[in-house]
């Protein structure tokens, strides 16, 4: 270790690691100045209601280029579903380790639960008076959370948090008071999930002279209960049905939340796992509905399939039936064609064939500059099986590939960079002029390969048009649930800037 130090000192000291601190250092000036080359927050404020297609304000938007900066993904939906609480709990080997706890707790929220989990929980409890109390619980998990912050469990070792139904903490805080134990032991010694409570905690005080005593105590006040009737929905005095539950039977009670979404690999995934998850576990169960693109979450919303879910700002949409809740970030047109080809711009590609997936936003959006200036009626338009197979077919048959989305943020931007491909110019008047796109333009400091730069230093633009994503949620839901729908529409909104920083805008 003593070697170590002094030779992790003498690199530090030498001519080389000065160098690279002098870089590392010209990086963090300078990045300020790059990150000045794209920003859309101007566009972020408006409210958007439409009978047909969105249109956007003529003021606010302004003609930028898109310039970003690398970001990671979370682990998928449904992998983590235990709160901070229960783990340490769970992992407590002495009872100074609870009293350290509540220093180290800011909630006893869950994250969220694999779907499975969920439906198994509904099936087994539906009917219980308590679950159904539960359901209609709007404030659960903060009755929770002030419940055991008062209420410490008594420590032991391996002591579970979950039994069915029942809470671990809820059952080892009850041997604090004797009686209150005694008493639910007497009225719940048919239930099958306290039964398994008992059989660990007899289990854990062979190694355990505290809890033994406890248990002993508990069984003397409910040896002496014989002469009163048993109640299966006995509790004592002043305790939530938050704070009896398991943290997975109260999570499943809570409604679900449907959120069509596109590709997994895409922004409106990415946007919902990182952020939205998180943000509403307190109130619905998010669950992502993979989908083809916009058509698709819009056939999925008018059935149902989906309560809520992103959709481009170009499509039409029911206003009775969705309202829009916020403008989550930008996506730009993207033209991109074979360099075999000679053409530079949009207004060229007359005649040439042009792949896109079917039933994607894309195809759409497509449609919506079509109908804009027919001239494009002349372009060959083929059908994709997805947007890998449009770079394969635009780069193997010397043709062109076309999609929506904003830069960098899904997996296909990525795989477009590549040095047979280039992105071409977007800079027809008669699609700005609908007011349902806005100018920008493509930056060759995210498109390296496709958008080639001016010499060493200077960058190269290419124009494009943009329209916002629309995040819409069906009105028959909120409708259902007004109470959860309010709290998440504030939630999601409170997060709009975090929308952008998300796909890097």
């Amino acid at each position: 270790m003593k070697n170590q130090s002094i030779t992790a000192s003498r690199w530090f000291y030498s001519p080389t690691s000065i160098l690279v601190l002098m870089m590392v250092m010209g990086a963090v000036i300078s990045a300020p100045v790059l990150a000045k080359s794209y920003s859309s927050r101007s566009s972020s404020s408006t409210r958007f209601k439409s009978t047909r297609a969105y249109a956007a304000p003529s003021s606010g938007w302004t003609r930028q280029s898109y310039s970003s900066k690398k970001t990671s993904v979370s682990s998928k939906f449904g992998t983590q579903y235990n709160s901070t609480f229960e783990r340490q709990y769970s992992q407590q080997s002495a009872k100074r380790a609870y009293n350290a706890l509540p220093n180290s707790l800011s909630s006893t929220k869950p994250r969220y639960f694999p779907a499975a989990d969920l439906q198994r929980y509904r099936s087994s409890y539906a009917n219980h008076a308590w679950y159904r109390q539960a359901q209609n619980s709007p404030n659960r998990w903060h009755e929770r959370s002030q419940y055991y912050q008062t209420q410490a469990p008594m420590a032991v070792n391996g002591g579970g948090h979950s039994f069915g139904l029942l809470s671990g903490l809820f059952l080892y805080s009850l041997l604090n008071n004797n009686a209150s134990a005694g008493q639910y032991a007497y009225h719940h010694q048919q239930d099958p999930d306290y039964q398994k409570w008992r059989t660990e905690a007899n289990q854990l005080a062979k190694d355990n002279a505290d809890l033994k005593a406890q248990l002993a105590a508990m069984d003397s006040v409910k040896n002496n209960q014989t002469a009163t009737p048993i109640n299966p929905n006995w509790l004592p005095a002043n305790v939530p049905i938050a704070a009896v539950m398991s943290e997975e039977a109260l999570k499943s009670s809570q409604a679900d939340f449907k959120i069509c979404v596109g590709s997994e690999g895409g922004a409106y995934y990415k946007i919902a796992q990182s952020l939205m998850l998180p943000a509403l576990v307190e109130w619905v169960n998010v669950s992502p509905i993979i989908t083809q693109g916009t058509p698709d979450i819009l056939a999925k919303l008018a059935s149902g399939d989906c309560d809520a879910g992103f959709i481009q700002g170009d499509a039409e949409y029911d206003a009775q039936q969705l309202e829009v809740l916020f403008t989550p970030f930008l996506e730009a047109a993207h033209l991109a064609c074979s360099t075999s080809l000679s053409i530079t711009k949009l207004s060229e590609l007359a005649d040439n064939e042009l792949w896109i997936p079917s039933r994607s936003g894309s195809s759409l959006s497509w449609q919506r500059f079509v109908a804009l200036n027919p001239a494009y009626q002349r372009v060959k338009l083929r059908s994709a099986v997805n947007y890998q197979d449009a770079i394969l077919k635009a780069t193997s048959q010397h043709a062109c590939l076309f999609y929506m989305a904003a830069p960098h943020a899904a997996t296909i931007d990525r795989l477009i960079d590549r040095e047979d491909l280039r992105l071409l110019a977007i800079d027809d008047e008669k699609l700005t002029q609908s007011k349902m796109y806005q100018k920008r333009t493509l930056s060759s400091a995210d498109y390296s390969k496709a958008i080639q730069a001016k010499g060493v230093f200077g960058d190269r633009f290419v124009a494009t048009v943009v329209t916002p994503a629309l995040f819409v949620m069906r009105s028959n839901w909120r409708a259902t649930h007004a109470d959860s729908a309010a709290k998440i529409a504030l939630a999601l909104t409170d997060l709009e800037s975090h929308y952008k920083e998300a796909v890097k805008q």
